[in-house]
């Protein structure tokens, strides 16, 4: 265990050195989150363990960079522009056309994230997506002095995809169904695996391509794509690490694989392509985010039977919170995770429909008590 900030290179560097004079020395430092890429790869260049090259670390990191990245590789994503005032915001808008999603360019978690249909919605959007880099942006280390203006895919279908990456190839190792809060936010809301897109050719290839176009060769990618109206994928985002909000737990049992061990193993120069093609989903798995109506929470109540596809319920609301519209990952009030013994052929409800059950059950809320 290091005593040191995950997110500062010299700081790691700085504890690593102190516990090398001990001989302990590491093999690789593997980056789990988004707040620890750049990070985890300048302390392997710098002690020469390998890792992600700058080029990749920025393409994942800076979503300008990423679209540039996609599109030079003729991998199908939304048109972009970069924007840090209202004047380039209206050029933006100009130039690309409503509706548009605007996005800090190097933030996460849906944070921030905000959909514009008309140029009003879109000033405001800028403004609240600034309000979010202003309350957050320190706490996570980054700069979010610019805004992502992109063009909006009209749909509510989304998957993510864990790809495992290589040395200009890729394998997939598992497809997400993604479920998003009401418009004008984005707030995953529930994540089920394996989606009934799973064997989607076009979409897996779309996958494997973004990750190779971004020079990823390594470890768990996970790509973020979206279906348009006429079901055509495109590629939304693409981060350099296992997915988060609980899906690896969700791989995991699904397909009785550790996703982490294939991570890490990738990073430690594993060939672990054949345990991913391998791979197959055994049962479904999901997590669902529980989101108690607008409100003052007045009372909490636990303890009545659960349904028997429940693994388990965590609750983090407490009475006297204010429960808010769902607009990224820190406006929820607790979590269930679900599992059934078969699989979906289709996209289903249950993981949300539960969710909400269960919230309707458990808080208790002074809607006129809202702030």
């Amino acid at each position: 265990m290091l005593s040191a900030d995950p997110k500062d290179p010299e700081s790691l560097l700085s504890a690593i050195r102190a516990q090398a004079a001990q001989g302990w020395t590491p093999k690789v430092v593997v980056p789990l989150n988004d707040w620890t890429v750049d990070s985890a790869n300048a302390v392997n260049r710098a002690l020469g363990l390998g890792g992600l090259t700058v080029d990749a670390v920025n393409n994942a990191r800076n979503k300008h960079a990423m679209k540039r990245a996609l599109l030079d590789a003729d991998v199908r994503t939304p048109r972009s522009l970069l924007v840090q005032s209202e004047e380039e915001l209206s050029e933006a808008l100009d130039a690309i056309g409503l509706p548009v999603v605007i996005k800090p360019y190097d933030f996460g978690g849906s944070g921030g994230v905000v959909l514009a249909t008309t140029r009003e919605e879109a000033v405001a959007g800028l403004a609240e997506s600034k309000a979010v880099i202003a309350q957050y942006g320190s706490s996570f280390n980054i700069l979010g002095d610019k805004y992502l203006v992109e063009q909006f895919v009209d749909s509510d279908d989304e998957v993510s995809v864990e790809v495992l990456c290589g040395d200009g190839r890729a394998r997939v190792l598992a497809v997400t169904e993604k479920y998003l809060s009401p418009r004008p936010w984005f707030a995953e809301t529930a994540h089920l695996v394996p989606s009934h897109r799973t064997e989607d050719p076009e979409l897996n290839d779309l996958a494997v391509r973004a990750c190779v176009a971004l020079g990823i060769d390594r470890g768990l990618a996970h790509v973020e794509i979206k279906f348009a109206a006429d079901g055509t994928p495109w590629v939304i985002e693409v981060a350099a690490r296992p997915g988060g909000d609980g899906i690896m737990d969700q791989v995991e049992r699904a397909y009785a694989l550790n996703p982490y061990r294939v991570h890490v193993g990738s990073y430690l120069g594993e060939d672990l392509f054949d345990v991913v093609a391998a791979a197959e989903p055994v049962r479904t798995s999901a997590i669902a985010f529980l989101k108690a109506r607008e409100g003052r929470i007045r009372d909490v109540r636990e303890g009545k039977p659960l349904p028997p596809e429940v693994r388990s319920l965590n609750i983090s609301a407490k009475s006297g919170d204010l429960s808010q519209s769902a607009k990224n990952w820190s406006n929820r009030e607790g979590l269930v995770e679900l599992d059934w013994d078969r699989l979906f052929d289709e996209k289903t409800s249950l993981p949300v429909d539960v969710a909400k059950e269960l919230a309707d059950q458990i808080f208790v809320v002074d809607e006129a008590a809202g702030e």
